[in-house]
């Protein structure tokens, strides 16, 4: 078995990465890190071979800067890539700050979304051609964000290579409504889908019981969690949604450009310096633990996250239950999410297997939901023709559509951010060309 990582570098991959190097009880296999940057990819080299040894793995840890050298022979391929790195995160706050509008993280969705996927998603595409060259029958497993977007322009340029998108959201969202509910996370029966970050929990059960009622009356009564826009969503749409309020605000029209709910919420507006101080400092961390100087604590491990999950499935054959971000066809005429369009990519439950990763037919989204839901789906279908049909005008058309940006200024501000954005970009030479003029 051999997985590559490439994006190995990214701060917000290490304790995923770590989890990579000890994986024990599948027997010898190869990690092999792939990064452009020469310190980033020599310190996570050496903080995989801190984790192996620490937890007497027999992993092959190697490092490489050319990614088709990485990838002979992968079986898996996990992508982790930010184009551009910090510095091409800096204008997607501060350009459409100027004009009014607020953004909390910017990578999901809302118009930091869309600039991020037109400098994304063709990396992504030139990663995925050269595993049809490299290794064609090998699966991957795309972490980066703009999730939804990525999985769709991978399906849409590269449709010969099988990919999966995985997030974290929906298990630690269990794990939230299983702490607001004071019961183990382990007897929580739950189902949902949607889109990443978006997927709302349709069936919450303990021990056979409708657990949902108590949750309502929390989002009611609780005064820590009555605060959140979480809770206001579920008193709303009377579904718990996935995805932390932060990011939850500026998916939606109703909190970000509105003051009072700004202040209600306690909503970080355009944090882009905490967020690079929480690179700098978790990459920071990852550097002492590199040099011995500071214990990797391997109580972290497993991290739970689903990628490690199933390179152990392919090679133990156990099945195991994930969430997975998957087009929105069954390939028997059907979908998967059935209130979802089929050209979509959706997040539903799946189980990992020893044949891969197979996706299971959700059960019904309430049409209140689902409706909430297709409204992302547009914008996303949008910003991905944008890059795949080389069309600037689509940009524009997605930006339109996006309902933080269109409840805080009117078509003539869009356009002109849109455009000043899409300039910054194309002189540092992040997007098509065919989207400059």
């Amino acid at each position: 078995m051999k997985v590559v990582v490439i994006g190995a570098g990214s701060a917000q991959f290490l304790i995923e990465l770590a989890d990579f190097c000890a994986l024990g009880g599948i027997g010898p296999y190869e990690v092999a890190m792939v990064d452009t940057d020469p310190h980033r990819l020599d310190v996570v080299e050496r903080l995989g071979r801190v984790v192996a040894d620490t937890t007497g793995t027999p992993v092959t840890v190697t490092a490489h800067h050319d990614r088709a050298t990485a990838l002979d022979g992968a079986a898996v391929v996990v992508t982790s890539i930010g184009v551009g790195m910090q510095d091409s995160i800096q204008p997607d706050f501060e350009i459409p700050a100027r004009f009014g509008l607020r953004q909390t993280v910017a990578d999901t969705m809302g118009i930091g979304a869309i600039i991020r996927i037109l400098r994304t998603a063709p990396v992504l595409a030139d990663i995925a051609t050269d595993m049809v060259e490299q290794c064609p029958e090998a699966l991957l497993l795309n972490v980066t964000n703009p999730m939804t977007m990525c999985c769709m322009a991978l399906e849409r340029m590269v449709p010969a290579i099988t990919t999966v998108g995985l997030c974290h959201s929906t298990w630690m969202t269990a794990e939230t409504v299983a702490e607001h509910l004071d019961i183990p996370v382990s007897e929580l029966d739950y189902a949902g889908a949607g889109v990443n970050h978006q997927v709302f929990i349709s069936r919450l059960e303990h021990r056979g019981e409708d657990v949902y009622p108590r949750l309502r009356q929390l989002a009611e009564t609780d005064p820590t969690f009555a605060a959140t826009v979480r809770a206001d969503l579920l008193r709303r749409t009377g579904y718990f949604v996935t995805e932390s309020s932060k990011h939850n605000s500026e998916y939606v029209p109703w909190y970000l450009p509105w003051d009072d709910q700004v202040e209600r919420f306690e909503l970080p507006v355009n944090p882009w310096e905490s967020r690079r101080a929480d690179n700098e400092n978790w990459f920071g961390y990852a550097e002492r633990v590199a040099d011995g100087s500071e214990p990797f604590p391997s109580g972290l491990l497993p991290s739970g996250e689903y990628a490690p999950q199933i390179v152990r499935s392919l090679v133990d054959g156990e099945s195991r239950p994930i969430y997975a971000n998957v087009p929105n066809r069954t390939g028997e005429g059907g979908r998967w999410v059935e209130e979802l369009p089929e050209w979509a990519v959706v997040e539903v439950p799946a189980t990992a297997e020893a044949d891969g990763v197979h996706p299971h037919v959700a059960e019904p989204i309430p049409p209140q939901c689902a409706a909430i839901n297709r409204r992302y789906l547009d914008v996303c279908d949008l910003a991905v023709r944008a890059v795949v049909e080389g069309r600037r005008d689509h940009v524009h058309h997605a930006a339109l559509l996006d309902p933080n940006a269109a409840a805080t200024m009117g078509p003539a501000s869009i356009e002109a951010m849109v455009n000043e954005l899409l300039d910054v970009h194309q002189q540092a030479r992040r997007i098509p060309e065919s989207l400059w003029q």
